[in-house]
């Protein structure tokens, strides 16, 4: 694995080069044709790396202990860098991120981890809080109660929840909401890709836009128990059933803008499934038939599956500290957001290594073991940049497997904690766990 991870590096460093090297393709990430064309203290190359680096603390002492990192005497004012990254395009970020898991789908394709050869992706948003600047409220919006206005932005991901990758990202106004980001996702779908959303998403414009696909996009929606054919379903004690959705005027409307034609008589077939829980009974929807092998019994652990988009959020949120922006611009919010899905997604690939290394070397311990996450990210953070800049990246790559592997954690099964509901006032702003100590 350390060859392939080297591999990969060496192609987000490549790419770079390609960039700084040939204008016609830099410009595509400035903002202006004239930037980056002047010899700077932080030209493309280096402001690109400054920025992946996640800067949390002051930032004056985040841009001299970057220039110590690339064995540079001299930094660079708070003032020069701020005024640098308004002319870097935060798409770099989304464009390096799609390179780095095409790159691990590709070298790894032997260990891409599948669920009866179709890549889980679980589908989810989130809200992001921000400073109330007027800029960020007038581009982003938020909401507003009694105790007055938040500035929030909409985050939406696709999550491979198997291989614990980031496939898709977007951070939007506040009120553009993560549906209608789902909607606008479905034709790039690729047609291996089994679609895990939970109820806020169930519709049947969402239901139809994976349905008619050039080729059918199968999909699992945990269904809202008010629709009256769902309610039905529940009375009715069946465990599953192929029944037909009928389109509302809303749906009407929706899938007309979207560039379909729908009549009240256009019928949708999907498979209800019912999954009794402890406390609780859901109904999973879906386009996975019985008659091609998908058993009833199957679908409430591939449903959990689904768990790890919501994990994926927490750990950007409390470990990665995502919302702690280095910047009170729309442009550097999106440049952070963007630049820590990057960071998430290497720092996923880089730890599998590690992580099979415990498994296969801890066998005899009462429960299975899993890396230190937290304290790995603060090992990766303090060793992004010289990851990058060095010659020879096995080095690093070596260092911080052996880091990796010190002192796992055990996994214990079957635990469950019960829903903390907050209040409307604290719902208006994310509140960090206190469990959760950064390591950097």
């Amino acid at each position: 694995m350390l060859e392939t991870n080297v591999k990969i590096i060496e192609e987000l460093k490549e790419f770079i080069s390609i960039i700084v090297q040939r204008p016609d393709v830099l410009k595509q990430f400035c903002n202006n044709e004239s930037d980056f064309i002047r010899s700077r203290k932080l030209p493309f190359e280096r402001i690109v790396l400054l920025i992946v680096k996640l800067c949390k603390k002051t930032l004056s002492v985040e841009l001299e202990q970057f220039f110590e990192g690339i064995n540079l005497q001299t930094s660079c004012s708070v003032s020069a860098f701020t005024q640098q990254r308004m002319k870097l395009n935060p798409e770099f970020y989304r464009v390096w991120n799609e390179l780095l898991y095409s790159c691990y789908y590709h070298y790894y394709s032997k260990e891409v981890k599948k669920w009866k050869g179709y890549r889980l992706i679980a589908a989810d948003g989130s809200n992001v809080s921000l400073v109330k600047t007027p800029s960020l409220e007038k581009y982003f919006g938020g909401q507003s109660n009694q105790h007055g206005t938040f500035v929030q932005a909409k985050t939406f991901y696709c999550y491979d929840v198997l291989n614990e990758l980031v496939i898709h990202s977007q951070i939007a106004p506040f009120r553009k909401g993560e549906v209608n980001m789902a909607y606008s996702l479905i034709d790039n779908l690729q047609d291996d890709m089994l679609m895990l959303y939970d109820r806020n998403f169930c519709s049947y414009k969402m239901v139809a836009l994976h349905l008619w696909q050039e080729k059918e996009i199968k999909f699992v929606i945990r269904a809202k128990e008010t629709h009256k054919v769902v309610s039905s379903f529940i009375k009715s004690g069946k465990t599953s059933e192929e029944v037909f959705l009928k389109p509302t005027e809303n749906s009407i409307k929706g899938l007309y803008q979207s560039g379909y034609i729908v009549t009240k008589n256009t019928l949708l077939k999907v498979r209800l499934i019912r999954v009794d829980l402890d406390q609780t009974v859901e109904v999973l929807m879906t386009n996975l038939w019985e008659i091609d092998g998908y058993l009833i019994n199957e679908f409430k652990a591939l449903y959990f599956k689904r768990w790890g988009v919501e994990i994926n959020i927490s750990r950007q949120k409390n470990i990665l500290q995502l919302e702690s922006f280095s910047g009170l611009k729309p442009i550097s919010i999106e440049q952070d957001f963007y630049a820590t899905i990057f960071v998430t997604n290497l720092f996923s690939i880089l730890t599998k290594e590690a992580q099979n290394t415990i498994e296969a070397t801890m066998i005899k311990r009462k429960y299975p073991m899993k890396i230190n996450g937290n304290k790995s990210f603060g090992k990766l953070k303090g060793n992004i940049i010289s990851l990058f800049a060095t010659q020879k990246p096995e080095i690093i790559l070596e260092k911080l497997h052996q880091c990796f592997i010190r002192d796992p954690l055990p996994v214990r099964f079957n635990r469950s904690f019960p829903r903390i509901v907050k209040n409307k006032q604290s719902k208006s702003k994310h509140k960090t766990f206190m469990n959760y100590k950064p390591a950097f």
